[in-house]
């Protein structure tokens, strides 16, 4: 009789186990990438008060109290960069951003180049902090021996659902933030690190997802060579989705790559992406896809109407922001009468903002020309009174200008290499005192100064930090020797001109021709 009972509870244990892995599930992945320091709302030209992490965990709430009433899973993670923007959390070494995320409820993130912008310490302290883990297979510290974060993550939900969130980071960081790391640490192959790692995770999780901070590019690697999430997709078979950061890639709808996902948005807490997985026991059998803008608007008439629905701020997130006594000076120290846009904007052609700000540039240096990359260029001005907190807010960087002398020759490198990188990338340059014409990936009809560039003749030339250190892929510059730091920041130095001269003037424009045909 006992060896009866016994087979009986064998069969409903197989039974039961069998059931389980044929029951339908959901796991719903709430994701944001390239926050950039941006915990409080902020406003753009025509587009004010946006984003922000109270009004994103309102949203996230809500979703997180719908996802459990059907009886599915979530996950809240980020693809990095969380750092480095608005200039409250860049004097507070981005506490505020890191406390909001606490509060938010993130289950982890991968972490980003621009982590280590405040320096190393600051990056630890902001570890400690998290009650999340930051996420990274392919860095390591104290001398390639210990990782700078955790590995993976794995996770075991109610319904029997494991899932499995593995880290990785450009090798772009070694580059891009070379002063915030000073030497602590080592970069893997991230490519490789994932060939270690899926096969093993994937064997044990039913699902597999890449916090990536590579990129999303139209190739498999960046145009200065570093490995993308396309490449990733295509060459290691077991990811079933891939949430990427670095690129700030608005990607309306998932693309998929063999059978991986992958989802990225444009970054600066303006959108929160969702993908919903449905199972069958353990295949996925439907995809649903969302990108919620937050609080985003348009102009209609002398208003404003919101793109998608109005999301109020979270009380509790936005008493706990405005504990953090992080402020910039509010003071007036100049007027514009005209907005002046920025952001990702100019990462595509030149725009006024861009010119004024080279031209200063030039000014303060004495120099002929002065050129910089776009991607620093992270939000514009609005018409009326102008602050400090405005000018950090626009440049948030601590980058300072270098200068030095370079042969036409050289410049012609430059600017056709700035020319060849294409539209949409950090890397598109916004220049003073040069004229030119982009044609088929080449620089053309170069003017310094209103004269056709010499190539042998040599020119003194300003440029920002970042691509004075080879960021976004300026080699040319980098292997410069001569060149000279003369400590001036940037953003001081917006501010100087604009407290002497109590406005920015208007530019004179059309240094940069795009011709399609």
């Amino acid at each position: 009789m006992r060896k009866f009972f016994v087979a009986v509870f064998c069969i409903i244990s197989v039974l039961t186990v069998f059931a389980d892995d044929n029951k339908d599930r959901l796991l719903t992945v709430i994701f944001t990438n390239d926050s950039h320091g941006m915990a409080w709302k902020f406003d753009e030209p025509n587009n004010p008060g946006i984003g922000g992490l109270a009004a994103q965990k309102t949203l996230i709430d809500d979703i997180r109290a719908e996802v459990q009433g059907k009886g599915g899973n979530l996950l809240v993670l980020s693809a990095g960069d969380i750092t480095l923007g608005d200039p409250r959390s860049n004097i507070c070494e981005n506490m505020p951003m890191v406390e909001g995320m606490n509060l938010v409820g993130y289950d982890a993130m991968t972490i980003g180049n621009h982590e280590f912008d405040f320096g190393f310490d600051a990056f630890r302290k902001m570890q400690e902090k998290a009650k999340f883990p930051f996420l990274s297979a392919n860095m390591y510290e104290e001398g390639g021996t210990k990782s700078a974060g955790k590995e993976y993550i794995e996770k075991k939900f109610d319904d029997g659902l494991t899932v499995a969130v593995l880290g990785l980071t450009t090798r772009e960081t070694e580059s891009i933030s070379g002063q915030g790391i000073k030497g602590n640490l080592t970069m893997s192959d991230p490519i490789e690190t994932a060939k270690t790692w899926v096969p093993i995770l994937k064997k044990k999780n039913d699902v597999l997802i890449v916090l990536s901070h590579l990129g999303f590019y139209d190739t498999d690697k960046s145009f200065d060579g570093y490995e993308g999430d396309n490449l990733l997709a295509k060459t290691v078979s077991g990811i079933d989705l891939i949430v990427g950061g670095h690129t700030q890639r608005q990607l309306e709808s998932p693309i998929k790559i063999n059978d991986t996902y992958i989802v990225q948005t444009e970054g600066l807490g303006k959108w929160v992406g969702r993908i919903d997985f449905y199972f069958q026991g353990k295949k996925i059998v439907k995809t649903d896809y969302k990108l919620y803008p937050i609080n985003l608007k348009t102009v209609k008439g002398k208003g404003y109407e919101f793109v998608g629905k109005e999301i109020k701020e979270n009380k509790a997130m936005v008493d706990m922001l405005n504990g953090f006594k992080c402020e910039f000076s509010t003071k007036q120290i100049g007027k514009i009468d005209r907005n002046l846009e920025g952001g990702n904007i100019a990462r595509e052609k030149e725009i006024e903002l861009g010119d004024v700000i080279t031209d200063i540039i030039r000014e303060k240096t004495g120099t002929q020309i002065a050129f910089m990359n776009a991607g620093s260029i992270r939000q514009g001005l609005k018409k009326g009174a102008v602050t400090e907190k405005d000018i950090y807010g626009i440049f948030p960087f601590n980058d300072t200008i270098f200068t030095a002398e370079l042969t036409g020759a050289q410049i012609q490198e430059v600017l056709d290499f700035f020319a060849e990188k294409g539209f949409g990338v950090g890397g598109f340059l916004q220049v003073s005192g040069i004229e030119m014409k982009i044609f088929k990936g080449a620089a053309l009809e170069i003017k310094i100064g209103g004269q056709k560039l010499d190539k042998t003749k040599k020119y003194k030339v300003a440029f920002n930090s970042f691509i004075a250190n080879g960021g976004d892929g300026y080699t040319i510059l980098k292997n410069i020797k001569s060149k000279k730091d003369t400590a001036y920041l940037v953003a001081s130095v917006l501010i100087d001109h604009i407290k002497a001269n109590g406005t920015f003037a208007k530019p004179k424009g059309d240094r940069i021709k795009i011709v399609k045909k």
